[in-house]
């Protein structure tokens, strides 16, 4: 008679590799320097990294030297090192002039004037009423909507001859035919046409960073101050804002560099006229580096703009930081 093998006998000889694919035994097998917290966290911002040297790094580096050249498009090969030349160059032309001044004068408006409405309107948008979720989608429509689309749409309306937004006022009494404004035509008027348009499609974005930082805010809080008797004032001053503060300030650093930056609006506004006296710093650069070919000049006017932003970002920041310590 052959002897019988108990119930509770290793089975590792029926299935040999049932001991060795055990939980225990395959887990991280093989990768054991996942593991390690510090170089898995370098691994994971490894693309971040990449991606800001690539696309932000390489860039930057080839602008300072094609700025610290002669180059010129199609005759880049037989570029020379010409040091702070086109520099000097741009300092000392009265265009540049005029487009720095513009540049600091359209950021510092429309980012006061975004931030009031924007505070204004989301404040308006929390409240309760008929039709609000309608409402708020009408609200976004200015930033959503293509800037090309917006752009042309607003030429159109600031027309010197069909314009409707002087047929209105030459029909409610307040010009004639003979007087009425040439918003793009003025130079005095165009540089605010392209500050109204600026303000127009930055509202909502500013409404909608409010918003969000108003439903972080405790109502109890606010109901509290209001039957203590604090008006609107306190209340914004001493609950609202502590709360908001860090969503408002990264919202208006993002505000700050997209103003600097864009280009879109005077281009397809103005193109800089008339006389170049709406030019701002980044289609002053586009006009000279890529219209005119003259690519280190259009170079080193553009990175006239990185000591402007590092020090408006520098400053907000260091604001943001005061605030929360």
């Amino acid at each position: 008679m052959s002897e019988r093998r108990p119930a509770s006998a290793d089975h590792s000889a029926i299935n040999p590799l049932a001991g060795a694919l055990s939980p225990a035994r395959i887990r991280y097998h093989g990768l054991p320097w996942l593991e390690r917290e510090v170089l898995l966290g370098y691994i994971l911002l490894l693309p971040a990294v990449l991606y800001i040297v690539l696309l932000v790094g390489y860039p930057f580096v080839l602008a300072i030297w094609i700025a610290l050249t002669n180059q010129t498009v199609g005759l880049s090969a037989n570029s020379k090192f010409v040091g702070i030349e086109n520099f000097s160059w741009a300092w000392e032309s009265s265009i540049f002039q005029t487009a720095l001044r513009n540049t600091i004068l359209l950021t510092l408006s429309t980012e006061v004037s975004k931030l009031i409405l924007g505070t204004v309107l989301a404040f308006l948008l929390v409240q309760s009423f008929k039709g609000r979720a309608l409402a708020r989608s009408l609200v976004m429509i200015p930033w959503a909507i293509p800037i090309a689309i917006s752009v042309i749409a607003w030429r159109w309306m600031f027309d010197s001859q069909y314009s409707v937004i002087n047929w209105v006022l030459v029909h409610v009494g307040i010009f004639t035919n003979l007087n009425k404004p040439n918003y793009l035509g003025d130079p005095g008027l165009a540089l605010w046409s392209i500050a109204a348009v600026n303000v127009w499609r930055g509202v909502p974005f500013s409404a909608i960073i409010v918003m969000a930082g108003l439903t972080a805010v405790p109502q109890e809080l606010i109901e509290a101050a209001r039957l203590d008797g604090a008006n609107f004032w306190h209340r914004w001053n001493d609950i609202i804002v502590p709360f908001i503060a860090p969503i408002l300030f990264v919202a208006l650093l993002f505000s700050v560099v997209f103003t600097l930056t864009d280009m879109t609006v005077v281009y397809l506004l103005t193109g800089g006229g008339p006389v170049n006296s709406t030019h701002v710093l980044s289609s002053l650069a586009f006009q000279v580096g890529i219209r005119s070919t003259a690519l280190s000049h259009g170079a080193a006017i553009s990175l006239f703009l990185f000591p402007v932003v590092l020090v408006i970002s520098y400053w907000l920041l260091r604001l943001l930081q005061a605030r929360e310590v």
